[in-house]
């Protein structure tokens, strides 16, 4: 059992969990055994100490079992090759939590991979991996510039209340969501097609997880 802060591995897997650059952490006994099951291989998973797991842990009460892995590496052309789904586009999505949620909805209903553009919160952050409940491992996420993307010359269509509420393709297309307080750029702004969710209109408008998972 590991018990003191300065041991290697203690400092690895804390500082994967602030970092998360090469290696990130999972913290649970279930999602960590999903993960195993999905064929990823843990680096370590280290017994620390009561002590440390509290010290450490992303969660208000630990949940006894951490386990450090690669981060997973995907590339644009793996999430562009599929043509029979859409791609999910986060623009400036910078809540953590909504973007872990988004990839769990990406997984459920096959998006063919996540686009984080610049000023999206990473989806490889303690608090994204646990709102993506293990998803994280199977959906292909990648970071791309607003030009790159539409460089691919993929449909555009984005979330957005000025837009009309008809349903969005089902395949070979782009499903863009902006940030929670000012919504997509207007570089896509400008390039998508807006498609609005009906709704009551006695809300301002839905987070913009949710707005995902009914466009989906």
């Amino acid at each position: 059992m590991i018990t003191s802060k300065s041991n290697a591995w203690f400092k690895r897997v804390r500082n994967a969990m602030r970092e998360h650059t090469d290696e990130i952490v999972i913290e649970g006994p279930k999602p960590v055994a999903d993960a195993i099951k999905a064929g990823w291989k843990p680096i370590v998973i280290p017994e620390f100490s009561p002590a440390l797991l509290k010290s450490i842990s992303d969660t208000k009460t630990s949940q006894g079992v951490i386990a450090l892995f690669a981060r997973p590496r995907w590339t644009a052309d793996e999430v562009f090759s599929r043509t029979d789904s859409v791609i999910v586009a986060l623009d400036a999505v910078q809540d953590p939590g909504n973007v872990g949620t988004i990839v769990r909805l990406a997984a459920a209903f096959d998006a063919a991979g996540v686009i984080l553009l610049p000023g999206c919160a990473d989806a490889f952050g303690p608090k994204a991996i646990r709102a993506s409940a293990g998803a994280i491992l199977s959906v292909p996420v990648v970071e791309m510039t607003a030009e790159a993307l539409l460089a691919r010359g993929v449909p555009l269509f984005a979330a957005d209340a000025k837009g009309a509420a008809a349903p969005p393709p089902a395949r070979r297309a782009i499903l863009a969501f902006g940030s929670e307080g000012r919504g997509i750029s207007d570089a896509l702004r400008n390039a998508a097609t807006p498609i609005a969710i009906e709704s009551s209109g006695r809300v301002e408008s839905l987070n913009v997880a949710a707005a995902a998972a009914i466009l989906l």
